[in-house]
C-alpha cells in the first residue's frame, strides 16, 4: 500500500491528474452553447477589468483631467429633466449651450439615470464609465467573431484591447468617458455591418448605422475617425469578395441613411453654434512634437502612468500592429481593412510636425492625442492574423515531419505569450499608478463651504485644480465659473484662453486679469496648489503683489481666495 501510495503521488501522476482536469474543463467549456461562451468571455472582460481597475468604483471620484466635464454635464442633464436646468448651461462661460456644443447621447444617459430617485450621480457615472471600459473590449471580441475569427482569437483580441496602455491611459489619466463609450459603439457598428454583409440582412445593416450614429452622438471625433474605415470596408467586399455587389449596395445605403438619420438632427445646431463660436486652436491637432519623439515614446517605459504625450505603446503591440500592416501585403484576409484604417488612424495620432495634413481646414481640430485610442481595438483585429502565421510559417520550415503540426502551434503559442506577458506586466505598472480615485482635500471642502455661505455673487475662475473647480462649485453650491472645459462651444473662448495661457506659460500678467476677469462678470481668483502645470504658485504670488487689483479674502494653506477690486474702489485707493 505505502509503495501504491508512492506511485500515485510521483510528480508524473500529479502532472496526468493535473492535465485531464484540464482536459475536461476544456471539453465542458468546448460542449456549451454559444451564448453562453460568449456570456463566460464577458464575464472573463468584467474580472479582468476589476482588477485592472478596481479603484473606479471605490470611493472618491474617478480619475482623469476630462472626468470633471462629463460628471458637470451629466449633472445638469439631471437638473434639466428636474426642472432646475434649461437648454442653457448658466455656470459655464457666462451661458453655455451644452446639448447642442458636446454630443449628448453619453453624459444624456447617465444624468438620466441619476434623475430617477434613490439614484446617485456619482454612483451612476462610475458604473457607466465601467461599463464602457468594458464594453470596449467586448465589442472588439463580437467584431473578430464576425470576421471569421475562431472563440480564443476572438477572446484575445478583445483582451488585448482591454489591457492595452493608450485604453488604460483614456480611463485613467485623460478621463475619456466620451470616448471610449463611443469607441464601443462604433466597434459594434462594423460588427453589425460584417453580420449584415455575410446573411444580406438589412435589418442588420439598419442596426449597423444606428450603432454608428450612437457613436457619433456620444464623441463626434472618436466616430468620424472610425468611419475612415467605411471606404475600405467597402471596397474590400465589393471587389475582394465574391457575392452579389447589388446587394451589398443596398445594404451599404440603408446603412449611409440609417446613420445620417440619426444624426442629422443634431449636427445641424451643433455646426450652427461652432460657426458662430468660430473655435480654433493654438496648435493645430492640440499637440506637437518633433517625429523622432513618437518613435522613441513607443517603446518609452518610463511614460507608464503619466501625463504624457506621445504616449507608450509597447514593443509588444508595436510589434502586432506592424505585422498587421506587413501581412496586408501578402495575405487577403477579412483583416485587410482594419489593416487599412490602423494604417490611417497612425497618421493622424501624430501633431502637425509629422503629419502636414493636420495643419489643413477642420483637421485642425483634431485632438491627435485620441487616435492611439482609437488605434489599439484595429492592431488587435489586424495584427493577430500575423501572429496566426507564425505558426504557419514555422510548420513549412520543417516540412513534412510528424511533429510539425506541434510546432506551428507551439510557435504561435510562444508569440501569443510573449506579447501577454509585455501587456501584462505593462497593465499591472499602469493600474497601481493610475486609477486612483480623485478626492476633495480638506482645503477645498472648506473653500467651496466659504463659496456657499459667505461668497458674494458672482463668478469664479479657478488655477491649479485641474478642472475639478469647475464641477463641484456648481454642483456643491450653484456658484457659476468663468470657464470650464470646452471652449469650443463657448463664444467668449478667447477670453478666456487668455486667461488660461497665463496659468499654462506662468507668465502672469496680473493688469490686463483683472481686466479679462471683469469683461467676463468675474468676481473671484480661486488658487489651489494642486496641478503645478496651471503654475498655482506663480499665479498667487503675483496676486498678492498686486493689492489695490485683487484683495485676499480667504486662506487655507493649500488654497487662497482673491476677489477682484472693481475699478471705482481701485481708484479711491
Amino acid at each position: 500500500m505505502a509503495q501504491g501510495a508512492n506511485i500515485a503521488s510521483s510528480p508524473a501522476s500529479q502532472r496526468a491528474g493535473v492535465r485531464e482536469r484540464l482536459l475536461s474543463v476544456w471539453r465542458v467549456l468546448s460542449s456549451m452553447p454559444g451564448y453562453r461562451k460568449d456570456l463566460a468571455v464577458g464575464l472573463l472582460y468584467i474580472l479582468v477589468g476589476l482588477a485592472v481597475g478596481r479603484h473606479l468604483l471605490g470611493a472618491g471620484y474617478p480619475p482623469g483631467v476630462d472626468t470633471p466635464t462629463f460628471l458637470h454635464f451629466a449633472w445638469f442633464t439631471e437638473e434639466t429633466l428636474h426642472g432646475n436646468g434649461g437648454w442653457s448651461d448658466p455656470y459655464w462661460y457666462g451661458g453655455f449651450p451644452l446639448f447642442t456644443t458636446y454630443p449628448p447621447l453619453g453624459y444624456g444617459v447617465v444624468g438620466a439615470l441619476a434623475a430617477l430617485p434613490g439614484v446617485g450621480l456619482v454612483f451612476v457615472y462610475k458604473v457607466a464609465l465601467f461599463a464602457a471600459f468594458i464594453g470596449v473590449g467586448y465589442a472588439t471580441y463580437f467584431l473578430a467573431r464576425q470576421m471569421g475569427y475562431s472563440r480564443p482569437w476572438a477572446a484575445l483580441a478583445g483582451a488585448l484591447t482591454l489591457t492595452s496602455y493608450p485604453l488604460l491611459v483614456a480611463v485613467g489619466l485623460w478621463g475619456w468617458f466620451a470616448s471610449f463609450a463611443s469607441l464601443a459603439l462604433a466597434l459594434l457598428s462594423y460588427g453589425l455591418l460584417e453580420r449584415a454583409a455575410d446573411r444580406a440582412s438589412r435589418g442588420t445593416a439598419i442596426a449597423a448605422g444606428l450603432a454608428l450614429g450612437a457613436s457619433f452622438l456620444t464623441h463626434h471625433m472618436t466616430a468620424v475617425a472610425m468611419a475612415m474605415g467605411l471606404p475600405g470596408w467597402f471596397l474590400f467586399r465589393y471587389f475582394g469578395q465574391a457575392g452579389d455587389r447589388t446587394a451589398l449596395l443596398r445594404l451599404a445605403a440603408f446603412f449611409v441613411a440609417a446613420a445620417a438619420g440619426s444624426t442629422l438632427w443634431w449636427i445641424a445646431p451643433w455646426l450652427v453654434n461652432l460657426l458662430a463660436a468660430d473655435f480654433q486652436r493654438e496648435v493645430p491637432g492640440l499637440w506637437s512634437f518633433p517625429p523622432a519623439w513618437y518613435v522613441r515614446a513607443l517603446v518609452e517605459r518610463d511614460l507608464i502612468g503619466l501625463y504624457a504625450y506621445p504616449n507608450y505603446l509597447g514593443a509588444g503591440l508595436t510589434a502586432l500592429g506592424i505585422g498587421g500592416i506587413l501581412h496586408l501585403f501578402v495575405a487577403r484576409t477579412r483583416a485587410a481593412p482594419y489593416a487599412v484604417l490602423l494604417l490611417l488612424l497612425a497618421l493622424f495620432s501624430v501633431g502637425e510636425q509629422a503629419n502636414p495634413l493636420v495643419r489643413i481646414g477642420p483637421l485642425t481640430g483634431l485632438d491627435v492625442a485620441r487616435f492611439q485610442l482609437y488605434m489599439t481595438p484595429a492592431i488587435a483585429l489586424a495584427g493577430l492574423p500575423f501572429v496566426a502565421t507564425i505558426g504557419t510559417a514555422l510548420k513549412q520550415l520543417v516540412g513534412e515531419a510528424r511533429w510539425a503540426k506541434r510546432v506551428a502551434a507551439v510557435g504561435a503559442g510562444v508569440a501569443v505569450a510573449l506579447l501577454l506577458a509585455q501587456v501584462a506586466w505593462d497593465t499591472a505598472i499602469a493600474s497601481s499608478r493610475m486609477f486612483r480615485p480623485y478626492r476633495m482635500s480638506p482645503e477645498a471642502v472648506e473653500m467651496v463651504r466659504w463659496f456657499g455661505e459667505e461668497g458674494r455673487e458672482g463668478k469664479v475662475l479657478g488655477v491649479g485644480f485641474w478642472n475639478w473647480d469647475d464641477f463641484f462649485l456648481p454642483y456643491y453650491q450653484r456658484a457659476p465659473v468663468v470657464d470650464g472645459w470646452h471652449d469650443e462651444g463657448a463664444r467668449n473662448w478667447e477670453q478666456v484662453r487668455a486667461l488660461r495661457m497665463m496659468m499654462w506659460t506662468g507668465q502672469v500678467d496680473v493688469p490686463r486679469a483683472h481686466t479679462l476677469l471683469g469683461d467676463l462678470d468675474g468676481r473671484y481668483i480661486a488658487v489651489q496648489d494642486y496641478y503645478g502645470g496651471e503654475s498655482p504658485k506663480k499665479f498667487r504670488e503675483a496676486l498678492e503683489q498686486r493689492p489695490e487689483l485683487f484683495s485676499e479674502v480667504a486662506d487655507w494653506g493649500q488654497i487662497a481666495v482673491f476677489e477682484r477690486v472693481s475699478s471705482g474702489e481701485h481708484a479711491a485707493q
